[in-house]
């Protein structure tokens, strides 16, 4: 649409602001419940939970570091490679699962 086109009452199909809307009542419905409320589902109350049982595990768990150490140390401990990669790729689809 050229824009010389535009008469002095503005452009065509537009429509002037809604002036009957009360001033002040800026994202309230009429009639809305001025209290909020909130449902957790049982799903995201079980996920907290958990949550707050991992984080009182501890991040290193000494009594595993210990044996890990005396394995290398005696020249036991061997690392299987599929089993770390498998680790690692189930790690991954729970990591983006969640």
């Amino acid at each position: 649409m050229p824009i010389d086109k535009i008469g002095p009452g503005g452009a065509s199909g537009l429509q002037p602001p809604d002036k009957t809307k009360e001033k002040g009542s800026v994202g309230q419905a009429q009639g809305a419940n001025p209290q909020d409320q909130v449902s957790v589902s049982d799903k995201a109350k079980e996920i907290g939970r958990l949550q707050t049982e991992v984080s009182k595990l501890p991040e290193i768990r000494p009594d595993r570091v210990n044996d890990v150490q005396n394995a290398i140390n005696s020249g036991t401990y061997n690392v299987k490679g599929e089993a770390v990669a498998s680790k690692m790729l189930k790690e991954a689809v729970v990591d983006s699962a969640i």
